[in-house]
């Protein structure tokens, strides 16, 4: 049996830029991220029985590949493994999907993982992160961006420089001891207690980059983006999480019509009484996680209780996806 994982990510900065319709139109782009000790899981056994097995939230067993209706396990293995018949794969996540943490993207690398190895075929942080790009951007025709595959390939805390034809320098962090902490101790996930699709969002987002009139708005994230990076980097809170609260209240702005209402109220309450620095909703906005920092992390827990949002652990993860070795 071989097992991958890969982490889910929370977005640092540039998030949007990530999309082919506008670094193809600007010259490329630059965007961070972070993974966190979040994973997904894939499992490759192979059946004795001449059948296809597949379980996620259904379970599918089904005589070929054109029978199954996943579809980036179909695309995948269409891809991959063309005349495989008999074949056990089994998913989970330790996050529900459409929470805004990248556990789409998350997936198909831990599934290119899995295949790969399961076929002897190459591996390497490109291959697994372009492939599965690949797959939902060209295949599936989804309006998806590079941030989730390529962070859940790298992991760590990693900034990626976009050319204008899509090829990606991956430039990973070596983090101080200050950074870990700051991550550990002043970084917060709670769950607003609502799940979206970001593809809405996302094909939101690609008509308003279409449009040339906005070009400066995304060049100011880009920037933001890159300032946020590097105060987290240097571990300077204050500065990072002042400018992730000027990006949030761009971000909100920019895609009222899809961000709850209840959300925003949450935020400003706690914005209001100091208790935090700045924050944001993690992925596309919407609804999903709420990424806090803080200098004042009891008061904040305690208020965050009585609102009634579940906390979700997480500290950063060095590596990308990997195989589990088992032990039998």
């Amino acid at each position: 049996m071989i097992i991958a994982k890969a982490p889910l990510r929370i977005s640092v900065g540039g998030g949007g830029t990530d999309l082919p319709s506008y670094y193809e139109k600007n010259n490329g782009t630059t965007f961070s991220s972070m993974a966190i000790n979040r994973h997904v899981y894939v499992s490759i056994n192979e059946r004795f029985i001449k059948k296809i097995l597949i379980r996620y939230l259904e379970k599918e067993e089904v005589s070929s590949i054109s029978k199954i209706k996943h579809p980036i396990i179909k695309s995948t293995l269409n891809k991959l493994a063309p005349k495989i018949s008999s074949i056990e794969l089994t998913t989970s996540s330790d996050v529900p999907g459409g929470t805004g943490l990248g556990s789409s993207g998350s997936f198909g690398v831990a599934l290119q993982l899995a295949l790969r190895s399961y076929l002897n075929l190459s591996i390497n942080e490109y291959i697994l992160a372009e492939d599965s790009t690949y797959i939902e951007k060209d295949i599936l025709k989804r309006p998806i961006g590079l941030q989730d595959q390529f962070i859940a390939s790298f992991g760590g805390l990693t900034e990626f420089i976009v050319e204008k034809n899509g090829k990606v320098k991956a430039s990973k962090n070596v983090n101080s001891s200050k950074t870990l902490d700051l991550i550990s101790n002043n970084l917060f996930l709670y769950f607003s207690d609502f799940s979206r699709d970001a593809a809405t969002i996302l094909r939101s987002q690609k008509a308003e980059m279409s449009k040339s009139s906005n070009s400066e708005e995304f060049e100011d994230i880009i920037e933001m983006g890159k300032y946020m990076y590097s105060s987290l980097v240097d571990a300077n809170i204050d500065d990072y999480g002042n400018c992730m609260h000027d990006y949030w209240i761009k971000k909100r702005e920019r895609q009222k019509q899809f961000t709850l209402g209840s959300i925003n109220q949450v935020y400003d309450h706690l914005y209001q009484k100091k208790l935090i620095i700045g924050g944001k909703l993690v992925g596309a906005g919407g609804s999903g996680f709420l990424l806090l920092v803080t200098d004042k992390a009891q008061r904040l827990k305690k208020e965050m209780k009585k609102l009634g949002l579940q906390n979700l652990e997480f500290d950063l993860e060095e590596k990308g996806a990997s195989l589990i070795e088992l032990n039998i």
